[in-house]
């Protein structure tokens, strides 16, 4: 109310001013050279007063230039009478075109003002709808949005609610002023719908003093449809991502226990079998077959006792457990250590162990370095021709298992360090190794490849090079038991 008043009056003010400056300058001109009448003169500043301030400052004003030019400048001077009839019809005409000259104008200038306004929201609406797009976490960017969106509609506040699981949530709001917001007025509430589901709603503080116009409306209504599409897209991204993860778990778990049963069953068929034999009230074999069976056990139980640690490793690397314990080791010993517990069980393969520098040192963690040749040296042995060697070089922090045999394919290249991968799955086994060498290799900082040969394939480990700094003293550790 008071603002109104207050631009009521200068409204009032500037149309006085526009018509006493035009009038002295008629009076001006006219008493140096009478040249009839100047009356449209006043329709300069009643257009300029409908540019600047809009109709009712040149209504005032076309009424305030009439009664003016009436009283000062047509005869008898200083009164609203006129001596010949026709100046009648020249200060109506005069009334006539400056109001209609002055509303047009004004109408003309308000539109354009709208029409600029409109391309600023409809840029607003554009740039915000941008942001929704291009942001996967929507939750970081609510506040900076409504602070944008508040600032381009002129509003005092606003606040974005959205609804989870039924509760409705406060999920951004502008900062408040609340000197400048309307107490007495009711927030205006925008939903954000889809369909007739609401997912969220606006509130939306005006300035005191300022209503929301019709163009206001429909940018809310707009942004808050936007948003509504946004948080339903999201929530579709998380059910498929869940799907994703609920598929490769299944997948995992089938792979798991197809695998596993197959593994279990083999060495533990194995391990009956021996066993029943021993344990026959009669037994009709020497000293060298009950050796056999024992050594049976024996090779069954080691075979049992890696599928398990296979299994725990890789629970371990899945859950971030998986830390080296790093300290000095001599990698040439660790392969001798591997190579001296496969061979028995290598099904007439040799091992055969390259070491260029058995004085180099690699920082590392024995067991799991252990567990990362045993992996590749055993799969070389399922994968190799049979009664082919197998050879282990030991390089400065590279270690190489090569085997002769069926090279990879594209495929199994780019997936033989999957979990539970078997490539064509003619060979058994869980298709962990592979996976947990991985595992291990990247705990350490190194890298692990595969890459084809003239007579099979090839694995690499180079792991990182790092130098024992000098002012400190180190020993070599011992080998832990395994």
């Amino acid at each position: 109310m008071l603002e109104g008043m207050r631009k009521l009056s200068l409204d009032v003010l500037l149309s006085l001013l526009t018509v006493g400056a035009t009038s002295l300058a008629i009076g001006g001109i006219l008493s140096r050279w009478p040249i009839g009448n100047l009356s449209l003169l006043y329709i300069l500043g009643i257009l300029a007063l409908a540019a600047s301030r809009g109709p009712a400052a040149a209504l005032m004003a076309s009424i305030e230039a009439f009664l003016v030019y009436d009283w000062f400048f047509i005869p008898p001077f200083h009164t609203l009478d006129v001596e010949q009839p026709q100046e009648w019809l020249a200060l109506g005409m005069f009334l006539v075109v400056s109001l209609v000259a002055g509303q047009a104008h004004a109408l003309q200038r308000r539109e354009a003002v709208q029409a600029a306004e409109h391309d600023r929201h409809t840029q607003l609406l554009y740039d915000l709808s941008n942001q929704l797009t291009a942001q996967d976490n929507l939750g970081g960017i609510f506040d900076r949005m409504l602070a944008t969106l508040a600032e381009g509609l002129d509003l005092a506040a606003l606040k974005l609610y959205v609804w989870r699981d039924g509760v409705r949530e406060s999920s951004g709001a502008t900062k408040w002023d609340r000197k400048g917001i309307d107490q007495a007025a009711e927030p205006h509430h925008v939903p954000c719908k889809l369909g007739d589901h609401e997912l969220a709603d606006l509130e939306v503080f005006s300035k005191a003093g300022r209503l929301l116009t019709a163009d206001d409306v429909r940018v809310l209504q707009g942004f808050a449809n936007q948003l509504a599409n946004a948080l339903e897209r999201r929530r579709l991204e998380k059910e498929e991502q869940l799907n994703q993860v609920l598929a490769e778990a299944n997948r995992a778990k089938s792979s798991l226990l197809a695998a596993v049963s197959h593994d279990l069953r083999t060495p533990l068929a194995a391990i009956k079998a021996s066993a029943t034999s021993l344990l026959q009230p009669e037994p009709s074999f020497d000293d060298a077959a009950r050796r056999e069976f024992l050594g049976s056990i024996n090779n069954e139980a080691d075979r049992l006792d890696r599928l398990v640690r296979n299994l725990l490793d890789m629970s371990r690397i899945e859950s971030g457990a998986m830390t080296p314990r790093l300290e000095w080791h001599n990698l040439s010993e660790i392969a001798a250590d591997v190579i001296d517990r496969l061979q028995p069980v290598s099904a007439g393969h040799e091992l055969q162990l390259v070491a260029e520098d058995r004085e180099y040192l690699s920082h590392v963690d024995y067991v799991q370095m252990s567990q990362v040749l045993t992996n590749l040296v055993d799969n070389a042995i399922r994968h190799g021709a049979p009664a082919t060697p197998i050879r282990v070089q030991v390089l400065d922090g590279h270690l190489i298992v090569e085997n002769e045999g069926p090279t990879l394919s594209e495929e199994e290249r780019e997936h033989i360090f999957d979990r539970f991968y078997r490539g064509d799955g003619q060979v058994a086994g869980t298709g962990l190794g592979l996976a947990i060498a991985k595992g291990v290799v990247d705990a350490h900082g190194g890298r692990i490849w595969a890459e084809n040969t003239a007579a099979g394939v090839t694995f690499h480990v180079q792991l990182p090079i790092v130098e024992p700094a000098a002012s400190t003293p180190y020993t070599l550790s011992p080998a832990p038991s395994l």
